[in-house]
């Protein structure tokens, strides 16, 4: 599975466990970020690896999720 298949993957599930459609989403986006979203637009950008860090840490945000960074090795 490639990168931004992953990325799809991952924020479909975390909708789904918060109950959530991608609808809801980019409503939410659109409201936080005074810019128009649309489902259409946030899978296109999801497909082609456009979206940018700011975008995935409000979905991170919006869905009460935190990012974290983990390092590959022991250091």
């Amino acid at each position: 599975m490639n990168k931004q298949n992953s990325i799809i993957s991952e924020i479909k599930a975390l909708l789904a466990k918060r109950g959530w459609t991608q609808e809801m989403l980019v409503k939410e986006m659109s409201v936080r970020l005074n810019k128009k979203y649309t489902a259409k637009n946030l899978g296109n950008k999801l497909r082609s690896g456009t979206i940018s860090y700011k975008e995935i840490r409000l979905i991170a945000d919006i869905l009460d999720y935190d990012i974290q960074f983990n390092s590959n090795n022991n250091l």
